[in-house]
């Protein structure tokens, strides 16, 4: 989602042995408090020397489109799937091996340019003290109740809100206008009110400043099992659960250290790490904790990621339209 890191941070992740076996420059959007144990293991594991350029994802993009010339980076790691197939020229073909042991359908099957690190199920949150009849769908944001208490980040800005309602599209029609005439329903019940960024959101909600929210799994059982009052719904229309995809860059100096680093996060090994961050193992082997619903069992809408990518310049006027209305 959101890149925490205002600024480049770049520094060399060094292994404890005596040489390391070649580096890799990684650019990143992930937060480096989970994502930094991850790259050291692999780092110890392969004796590789790992530079990180830690930004935003459109940020990144921007970089490897710049550079494309003279390509600097080897991996691209962090961000959605979304931002990744308008730039499938600047990304790398890989099979890896660990394809098998991965979820059907979340891999670019055609030409293996991207993986699923992670899935992200878009969810609602609310909160337990403010609320007395739990939302279970999305049409219940249409409630009066509700008006001008619905926390969401502008989705032209932030991707995770950019990912809610591109789901709630999906819910109520991407192909037959279903999803924008909801859309056109549910601008008035924001009241005019967005907020500064996605982690004001679960923040809103969790204060009690906001009783409704639209954000991401993550966040939500994170401030969950940190004791907030809210709970998480995933709504009954259906949701989108939107892909964190690992790339190599076409030209990659470093290309196969970069394929190492695929196999590695996709490994049993570095995925097993995941639901101790509250993130969506990709895999088919990995256990998910008690605290998450199923993947089988969370209701899914009919999310095109094609339709999403070819109508988001579309999307963007709906959404400015309906906002300045």
């Amino acid at each position: 989602m959101k890149k925490v890191l205002a600024c480049i941070l770049v520094l060399t992740l060094l292994c404890g042995c005596a040489l390391a076996e070649g580096s890799l420059v990684l650019y990143y959007s992930h937060a480096s408090d989970w994502s930094d144990p991850i790259i050291q293991g692999f780092s110890e594991k392969y004796d590789v020397d790992v530079e990180l350029v830690g930004l935003g994802t459109g940020e990144l993009i921007s970089r490897i489109i710049a550079e494309s010339a003279n390509p600097q980076a080897d991996i691209l790691w962090g961000g959605v799937v979304e931002s990744y197939i308008p730039i499938e020229e600047y990304l790398a073909s890989y099979e890896s091996p660990q394809i098998p042991n991965l979820q059907a359908g979340t891999w670019d099957e055609d030409n293996f340019k991207w993986y699923p690190f992670d899935l992200e199920p878009m969810v609602m949150i609310y909160n337990t003290e403010l609320v007395e009849e739990a939302p279970t769908a999305w049409a219940d944001l249409l409630r009066e109740e509700f008006k001008g208490t619905i926390a969401s980040a502008d989705p032209v800005q932030s991707s995770s809100a950019f990912g809610v309602i591109q789901s709630i599209i999906a819910a109520y029609g991407q192909e037959n206008g279903g999803g924008y005439e909801f859309l056109e329903k549910l601008v008035p019940q924001l009241d005019g009110k967005l907020t500064s960024g996605s982690s004001a959101v679960y923040k809103g909600v969790s204060n009690g400043e906001y009783a409704v929210g639209l954000t991401y799994e993550e966040a939500a059982l994170k401030y969950i099992a940190a004791g907030a009052t809210i709970d998480v719904v995933y709504p009954s229309e259906g949701t989108g659960i939107l892909i964190s995809p690992v790339a190599m860059v076409n030209g990659a100096p470093n290309a196969e250290n970069a394929k190492l680093f695929i196999d590695y996060v996709l490994s049993e090994e570095a995925q097993s790490q995941l639901a101790a961050v509250n993130r969506r193992s990709s895999r088919t082997d990995i256990a998910l904790p008690d605290n998450f619903v199923p993947t089988a069992e969370i209701p899914k809408a009919d999310y095109s990621t094609e339709w999403v990518v070819e109508h988001t310049e579309e999307f963007n006027e709906v959404w400015e339209d309906l906002i300045t209305e």
